[in-house]
């Protein structure tokens, strides 16, 4: 069968591929950094000791710019060093025959068991492969392979080209690092002298001022010297792997456009019955079960089935005696209560009992109390009218005496004149004319 003989088989109802996810040689950058990192740390480390040498200068005493060129440089080698570790890791499979040449494209079934096959390797090649194949076997037309074919050639170049933007910029920042601490150095010198040439007094200190300056711009231009130094050593084995990259990527492209596409059948316009009937029994043969795996499906229902009614008697019972167990604890809980309550209830009864007697006899106690109280009280109230009775016959009394003082008195002014009565008196009886007439007589 030739490459581009028609089959009716293509027009009928493609069998499901394997998805197979694209595949690239992209390498981690945030691995390559770390890995630089501690490379830049260990070099400087190693230089420490080396100082005085020319070396151990170059890297120590020329500015802060040294150490960040020597990051740059270590992040492009080891970069370069991933991608050339993947690429020896692709190499191999472009020497494998991954497609026999007499493989039938014949039958559908066949191509998907080649796509399955293809598909579990992890190698580049094979992968583009596997999902040209699983276009075909999508669409059931060659033309749709070959634009899945271009589609895949064209990402894989794209994401090569970007994988390599990063690296490229840190090869150029590193001369441009060389050239700022070589200004950087000539600005200090030129400052220096300037400064110098103010406080000069002679021509013999010009000279020697010079001559710093001159010093001051040869170790400037050690960063420009280092730097160019290590882009062409980041630069040269970057573009080497580059290239191999490239390469690789094309024979995996001549690859496919000469040994796959040409064999994938051609698709016709018409169906042929007995092709189609032919796969849709292969197909209902595939998809619906065997009486055998029928068989040991329903014994495993069974055997479920039995396991679920065990369970459930087991949980039914379970939930029984639980529930006698619930029950039990109530009723004993109740009688508790019951017995609790006529406990509390007799101990209340008696408590009241205690405290109605106790109220009686402490009546009883206060009815005495008020009835002496009621019999003082009338005593009182008896010796208090007693002794109004004696105050006011004191206040007579009072009263009596000073009628007797003012009698004694008056029995003190009347002594003298009873005195003078108690006396003999004699009696002149003298008559008057007047007397005589009127009746009256004087004594």
């Amino acid at each position: 069968m030739t490459a581009a003989s028609p089959i009716s088989t293509t027009t009928v109802p493609s069998l499901t591929p394997v998805p197979v996810p694209r595949r690239d040689l992209t390498v981690p950058l945030w691995l390559a950094l770390a890995i630089a990192a501690v490379a830049t740390v260990l070099l400087y480390i190693f230089f420490l000791p080396l100082q005085g040498t020319y070396l151990g200068q170059l890297l120590l005493n020329r500015g802060w710019t040294q150490p960040v060129a020597v990051f740059f440089a270590w992040t492009v080698l080891v970069f370069t060093i991933l991608k050339a570790i993947a690429l020896f890791q692709q190499t191999p499979s472009l020497r494998q025959i991954w497609i026999p040449a007499n493989y039938p494209f014949t039958a559908m079934r066949d191509i998907l068991q080649l796509q399955q096959t293809l598909a579990q390797r992890r190698t580049l090649l094979p992968n583009r492969c596997a999902r040209v194949l699983g276009a075909f076997l999508s669409s059931g037309q060659r033309e749709i392979a070959v634009e899945a074919a271009a589609e895949d050639s064209s990402s894989a170049a794209a994401a090569t080209d970007a994988s390599y933007t990063i690296p490229r910029v840190l090869l150029w920042a590193i001369p441009l690092l060389g050239f700022i601490g070589t200004v950087v150095g000539i600005s200090q010198a030129v400052s220096g002298f300037s400064s110098f040439l103010e406080t000069a007094q002679d021509v013999n200190q010009i000279k020697e001022g010079i001559g710093g300056v001159t010093t001051g711009l040869a170790v400037a231009f050690d960063t420009t010297l280092v730097a160019l130094v290590l882009s062409v050593l980041a630069m040269i084995p970057m573009v080497m792997v580059e290239r191999w990259e490239n390469k690789l990527l094309l024979q995996i492209d001549t690859y496919i456009n000469d040994q796959l596409l040409p064999r994938l059948p051609v698709t016709n316009a018409g169906v042929d019955g007995a092709t189609l009937q032919q796969v849709i029994q292969e197909t209902i043969c595939t998809a619906l079960p065997t009486e055998e795996k029928l068989q040991k499906l329903l014994d495993n229902l069974n055997q479920l089935a039995l396991s679920v009614i065990r369970d459930r008697q087991q949980f039914v019972a379970t939930l029984e005696a639980r529930q006698q167990q619930s029950i039990e604890q109530f009723e004993r809980l109740v009688t508790q209560l019951q017995h609790s309550q006529g406990e509390l209830l007799a101990q209340v009864s008696q408590e009241q009992t205690a405290i109605a007697q106790e109220l009686r006899q402490q009546s009883e106690y206060i009815a005495g109390l008020l009835a002496a109280s009621d019999r003082t009280l009338q005593q009182r109230l008896q010796l208090l009218e007693t002794l109004n009775q004696a105050l006011q016959a004191l206040a007579d009394t009072g009263n009596l005496q000073l009628l007797l003082d003012r009698l004694n008195d008056t029995l003190g002014h009347l002594q003298p004149v009873l005195r003078q009565l108690a006396q003999p008196r004699r009696v002149t009886l003298v008559e008057q004319p007047s007397s005589l007439e009127g009746g009256d007589r004087p004594i």
